[in-house]
């Protein structure tokens, strides 16, 4: 939380000062980021200011230029076709959930446990849209990252819905696949890791295969 309510200027530079969050407790579970994605899809939109949408695909053409020639052009130009296309098939679904804020980046790495409880960190990404995103993040790390069905079961229990239920899970996976791929790409030129796992990334879609595990990076 903010420790002051406004921010300081110092040599014309805004700064603001938070309050530290004191040492975790234990390990962030799936359960404890559902349990904070129901507080936050509880609020209404503000009355005072407008929440940006999640754009999730707005970093695409960004990274892959920062990629350069490291990567296989024709892995570039297919990439930012996935782009363009969920980004237009996004734009037409209809939701489940009311849209409003979302966190945009809700996994347990953006959960930080303390004696309190459970906090959400890296706000970057809070954002006013489909409730829908904050859910596709977890079924995506059950899909390709190798989170356990058990802790995937726990997440929808706590939440009180699956949001692979809806028809329109694909289309927001898709695009949070495309810009994973994307994003792990700007790294290539400077780690040959980074190369390979966009490589697998990147085949693993154009084969169509949902199950091909991906790694963190």
């Amino acid at each position: 939380r903010a420790a002051e309510p406004t921010a300081l200027f110092v040599d014309g530079h805004p700064v603001t000062v938070w309050r530290r969050l004191p040492e975790p407790v234990r390990p962030t579970e799936p359960r404890d980021v559902a349990a904070l994605l129901r507080l936050v899809h509880e609020l209404p939109l503000p009355s005072s200011f407008e929440l940006p949408p999640r754009e999730l695909l707005g970093g695409v053409e960004r990274w892959l230029r920062l990629a350069g020639d490291v990567i296989d052009p024709a892995d570039a130009a297919y990439l930012r076709g996935r782009r363009d296309g969920f980004a237009s098939a996004a734009a037409a679904l209809t939701p489940h959930l009311t849209p409003g804020p979302i966190h945009g980046d809700a996994l347990p790495r953006n959960v930080h446990v303390g004696p309190d409880g459970p906090v959400l960190i890296d706000l970057e990404t809070f954002s006013a849209d489909l409730r829908e995103h904050d859910l596709v993040v977890m079924a995506l790390s059950r899909d390709r990252y190798g989170l356990p069905a058990e802790a995937y079961d726990a997440f929808t229990a706590t939440y009180g819905w699956d949001v692979r239920e809806w028809d329109g899970c694909a289309v927001l996976r898709g695009a949070r696949e495309t810009a994973s791929c994307a994003w792990v790409a700007q790294h290539a030129p400077s780690n040959p890791k980074a190369l390979a796992e966009f490589e697998r990334r990147v085949a693993s879609l154009r084969d169509e295969d949902p199950e091909v595990r991906w790694y963190p990076f």
